[in-house]
């Protein structure tokens, strides 16, 4: 699942159980579109904020490449060191993950979702679009000001 600074779902991924979500963190920021102001949407964000789950080297350089800044946590593991700068991380901007983290336990919420009745994995895809768009219709449509 990837979000957004406020918490709205832009994209996410179904996988299998036994596999790692790190697999599938490039794919599923290539499915991003990010709407601008004027001009074509983005495709890009600035940071990305991640758990350790997701340090690897090659999403670290995979980041870097395409002009944004990972905010990953480091493993505890040994490792050589690696020639270059080492990437900074930006602690206070670290603590912002929470976010993605509320958006899965408001997922959960939800019965069907948390318990997975569906066999299929497209009724279950359906049925996390249909969540994701409740949740945005909510943000947009709510008394709040």
């Amino acid at each position: 699942m990837l979000c957004d600074a406020r918490g709205f779902p832009l994209s996410f991924t179904l996988s299998a159980g036994h596999r790692a979500d790190s697999c599938h963190f490039i794919e599923l920021l290539e499915r991003v579109h990010l709407p601008g102001d004027r001009g074509r949407p983005r495709k890009r964000c600035r940071y990305v904020v991640a758990d350790k789950g997701y340090d690897s080297d090659p999403l670290r350089r995979y980041c870097t490449r395409y002009g944004m800044r990972p905010i990953i946590a480091r493993r505890n593991m040994h490792r050589r060191p690696r020639r270059g700068l080492p990437h900074q991380f930006d602690r206070p901007k670290y603590r912002q993950r929470n976010v993605v983290e509320r958006l899965f336990s408001w997922l959960k919420e939800k019965r069907c979702l948390c318990t997975r009745y569906d066999k299929l994995a497209s009724s279950y895809r359906a049925m996390v679009t249909l969540a994701c768009i409740e949740r945005c219709m909510r943000a947009d449509f709510s008394d709040k000001t």
